[in-house]
This record gives structure tokens, sequence and C-alpha cells, in this order.
């Protein structure tokens, strides 16, 4: 339909069963949409010049008249005039103005990286909090603004602090990887991450593993643990006996709780924490005399078998047993209330405190398994497959424990030095 399109005939039209559109007959492309809901939304159609028919939304009546909307498109037919694709102009226009409103670390991180992060990464609210704590004077800084100088500057005032250089670079790390995917995104055109190298640090890492000695103490503390749970079940019945109090059951159970069973399949497996603590039934084959670590609880994201040895079967078995009957996805190790366990800090520290172990944390148990893997001689690509690790690089920092492995090597380039010696020399050295 066409005719001169007034604020009168505007109001007075009526939604039908279909999309009625009202051309106006002064300005060609100038028009009224009309949806079957009353929707009266004014549009601007034209051509661009050998491309297809386009149609620029110019608001909806009445919050914009007819005179207003008639004003826009007399503009828009301008710009068209002239070349001006005003479709494409007005997005270019709506892309900046997000870029802008996103382009400070404390909007990107809220509008666009959290929702991401919280899908996709495992550890997504972990690394969050620590971005946001770890670079909380630069929240308000546009990501454009984070120069190599900027970084530079922060990176010293953190070692000011005593924070060693691998931390350093681990926390850079996840910013580095949140301005990459700003970039990705379109936010922003480029960083300058890729002109900042790495702090020099130690790659072996910190390894603290379990002397002999060491191991007998945390296995003795095990025990006394248990036995004075006992003891003070027995003496805590006897209190209530005497109020007239019903006794408690007697702990006789072979495990009086969880702690023993994880700690002792930590040390025969070289599963992380996370890693015990997700570990559900179905994950273990006491027939097969396996375990499987599920990629979804992995910290590599990659499914892994770990065999069990004769202890950790036992260990296994006994903790099945005394558990009862119990369904395939019930998690192995479970709280008092029955819920899934998440935290053993408590009682891990007052067993390290009793077992007299400085500097010894939960995680080093799987270091300890790893450490005698290769002590044993295990090659470190077996020692790879059975930590899980992606690469041998992790690996390497055990490589030092392999039996005689570098006095071997230099025997040989002292055995290869006789061997290709002069025979006076050899006289001579014989002489010696």
């Amino acid at each position: 339909m066409k005719t001169k399109i007034t604020q009168s005939i505007v109001a007075n039209m009526q939604a039908t069963a279909k999309d009625l559109v009202l051309y106006d007959d002064a300005l060609p492309g100038f028009c009224l949409r009309i949806r079957p809901t009353g929707t009266k939304i004014w549009y601007f159609r034209y051509r661009t010049p050998g491309g297809p028919q386009r149609r620029l939304v110019l608001g909806r009546f009445p919050g914009v008249g007819a005179a207003m909307a008639r004003q826009l498109a007399m503009v828009a037919a301008g710009d068209v005039a002239r070349g001006i694709d005003v479709l494409a102009q007005r997005r270019e226009v709506a892309a900046e103005n997000l870029r802008s409103r996103q382009s400070t670390l404390k909007t990107f991180i809220t509008e666009r990286y959290e929702p991401w992060a919280l899908t996709y990464l495992r550890t997504g609210e972990f690394q969050l909090e620590r971005i946001r704590a770890d670079f909380a004077e630069w929240l308000d800084k546009p990501l454009a603004d984070l120069s190599p100088w900027l970084i530079d500057q922060w990176r010293k005032r953190q070692i000011a602090t005593g924070m060693a250089p691998v931390t350093v670079n681990r926390n850079l790390q996840r910013l580095r990887a949140l301005v990459a995917k700003a970039v990705l995104w379109k936010v922003i055109d480029q960083h300058s991450f890729a002109e900042v190298k790495p702090l020099r640090c130690d790659r072996t890492g910190r390894a603290r593993y379990l002397s002999d000695t060491e191991e007998r103490q945390l296995r003795d503390a095990l025990f006394a643990r248990e036995q004075r749970l006992r003891r003070n079940r027995v003496s805590f019945n006897r209190w209530r006996d005497v109020r007239g109090i019903a006794p408690l059951p007697l702990r006789t159970a072979e495990y009086i709780d969880h702690v023993r069973p994880m700690v002792l399949l930590a040390l025969n497996t070289g599963m992380r924490r996370g890693e015990l603590l997700n570990l559900q039934w179905r994950d273990v084959d006491i027939d097969g005399k396996w375990l499987t670590i599920q990629g979804a609880t992995a910290k590599s994201g990659q499914t892994r078998r770990i065999p069990l040895n004769v202890e950790a079967l036992a260990t296994i078995s006994g903790w099945k047993l005394q558990a009862g009957r119990v369904r395939d996805d019930a998690h192995v190790f479970r709280g008092t209330s029955g819920a899934k366990l998440t935290r053993i800090d408590t009682a891990w520290r007052k067993l390290v405190k009793r077992a007299n172990l400085q500097n010894f944390r939960f995680h080093d148990l799987r270091h300890h398994f790893a450490s005698r893997l290769v002590q044993s001689g295990i090659d470190l690509n077996t020692v790879r497959d059975l930590m899980g690790h992606a690469d041998l690089e992790m690996v390497l920092r055990y490589a030092h424990l392999s039996p005689d492995r570098l006095t071997m090597a230099v025997e040989k380039v002292a055995r290869s030095a006789l061997t290709s010696a002069p025979t006076a020399d050899l006289a001579a050295q014989q002489s010696w």
C-alpha cells in the first residue's frame, strides 16, 4: 500500500492477520511495517550498487513519530546517494561502541570472559578469582593499554614481595590467555604479550618426596591415628554411660574413616587429590586390578588407567567391603553425611604434624610415587603415562633419581678415553 504517511494515518492503522507494509509515495524507500501483534516499525529500504536490497530500522511507533521517522529516512537517503551503506555503517558504529564498552579489563571479564570460562574451563571459577585478585590495580584499564613496560613493572613488584618467578609466570599466563581471547573475539586488535618473555626460573621445580624413614613415620602416624580414635570412642562411651546416655558403636572396622585409604592409594597410584575425591566406584575394577581416571576430572583432560599394586588393591578392596552395597555412580570417598568429600585439609595437617614431616603437602604423595618408580629403574615415558602428564617436561624433575644414571654416564666417558689412549699413555696411567 502506498500513501503519504502521516501521524494520524499511522495512529489509526489496525493490525491484520499478516504483516502489513505501508509505503510512502513521497520518499522512496520510507515505509512502515505493522505486525499482527500491533507493533509498528519504521524502515528505510535501499539498494547498494550491484548488491541486494537492505532494510534499515528507523525506530518504533509511537516512540518515533511520523515526522521524526521521515527525517531519519531523508538523512539515510542522502547518505545512500553519496555511496554510503548506512546499515553497514550502523553495524560498525555499534560494534565500535561495544568494543569501547568492553575494552576495560573489568568489563571484558564480566561480560565476555567469565561466561566463557565458567562454561569451558574446568577451574574457571578459580582462574577468574586469581585474575581479579592478581591484577586488581588494572581492572579499570583498557586492555589495549597493557603494555610490556606496565607488565614488567608489575613483575618487579611481585618479585620484590618474595614471589617466586615460576609463580609470577603462572599468574601472568592467566592474563595472557584472557587477552588472547579479547583479540580472537575482536574486542581489541592486538596485544603485546608476545613481546613479554617469561622470567627465568628453575623449570625442574619442587619435587618433595619421602625418605624411607619418613615413609615409615607417615605409615606409623596413620595407624596410630586410628588406634587413638578407637580408644577415644571407648573413653567417650564410658563418659556417656556414667550419665545414662546410650553408648555409640565401637569403631571396629578396618578403617576408621577415609584418611588412611586415601593416603595409601595416593602413595601407590600417584593420583592427584582432586582425582581421588572425584573417583567413583564405576571407575574401580577390582577384578581387573585397575583404576580409571576419567578425562572430565583429570587435570590433563585425558582419561588414563592405573594398575593397582598389591597394597593399593588390598586397600580399595577393604574399603569397598567396609562401604557395603554402593551405587556405581557413588563417590569412593564420602563425608560423614554420605555426600561427596571435598576437603581433607584439617585431617592431613594433623597427620603430617604427628608424623613429624617437614614441608610435606598432600600433593607430594604424588611426587613420592613418581620418585619410587624412577628409583626402581622405570623409564620416564612409562612414568609419564602413569602420572598422566601430557609430555616429558614435568617428569624430567625426577630424572636425577634414576639409579647411578649420572655415574654410569661419566664412567662411559672414562672408558672411552682409556680405549683410545696411546699404549705409552696407558702404561703411564697404570704406573700411577
